[in-house]
């Protein structure tokens, strides 16, 4: 038999996917708590690092004589640290629940918690780098 002549194969009726989830899943939503958590912890972290650095000289120090600390708050900066590493944890938790539970097709990846995720990783390396001496 030819190809031409083979009868042609309809497709099936495709089912209709029907979710019957009401709302999002436990696990979506505590992603999406820890992404949030994440990116508070950074945020937290960049203002503990904006206060306890050493004040800038300006014109009305230099105009009035006065002194400016030159030295950075060391237990702002371990503060600073700590909030970024549990940033950090949480986050990379976050990802695990996420892969784990990653099963339907509707399922997504979070994006905000792998954005998160490598700003913190950057923001370690960071305080690695430049303030080791202080931790």
């Amino acid at each position: 038999m030819d190809d031409e002549q083979r009868p042609i194969n309809l497709p099936v009726k495709a089912q209709k996917f029907v979710d019957r989830r009401k709302r999002p899943n436990w696990i979506v939503r505590i992603v999406s708590v820890i992404a949030v958590l994440g990116w508070a912890g950074v945020v937290a972290a960049f203002l503990l690092i904006d206060r306890a650095s050493p004040a800038q000289e300006n014109f009305i120090t230099r105009f009035l004589q006065v002194n400016v600390a030159s030295y950075w708050n060391t237990s702002l900066l371990r503060w600073a640290f700590a909030a970024t590493l549990v940033s950090v944890v949480a986050c990379i938790l976050g990802m695990i629940l996420n892969v784990a539970f990653h099963r339907r097709k509707t399922d997504k990846y979070s994006k905000l918690l792998i954005t998160i995720t490598a700003v913190s990783i950057v923001v370690v390396v960071f305080f690695l780098l430049n303030f080791a001496a202080y931790l």
